[in-house]
């Protein structure tokens, strides 16, 4: 049986990995400065392993204040289900334990 905790800040989705531990999902800016999200993230809390998938912002528009180019994959709406896709393939197979707290 498991505890039911809160999940870390700016977390978007959880998944339960066959080991126990989890890999979380996280919409976040990919810069030292504020921006809005730019990039979807998952880490698993048991092995370490992340994936990463950029929307392809622009910080020179954002700063500048310009278009974002005609890549840009406004909200991850690309990007996002690529990262969900990824989790839930790693965490089918991750066997690592998380480390206790």
């Amino acid at each position: 049986m498991t505890t039911e905790t809160a999940w870390p800040e700016n977390v978007i989705a959880r998944y339960l990995t066959v080991g126990g531990a989890t890999v979380d999902l996280f919409e976040e800016s990919g810069y030292y400065v504020p921006t809005p999200p730019t990039q979807t993230r998952a880490h698993c809390s048991g092995c370490g392993t992340e994936q990463t998938e950029e929307w392809g912002f622009s910080i020179g528009a954002h700063e500048y204040g310009g278009e974002q180019p005609a890549e840009f994959d406004a909200n991850g709406q690309y990007a996002t289900p690529r990262v969900h896709q990824w989790a839930q393939s790693h965490a089918e197979t991750c066997r690592a334990i998380p480390k206790p707290a």
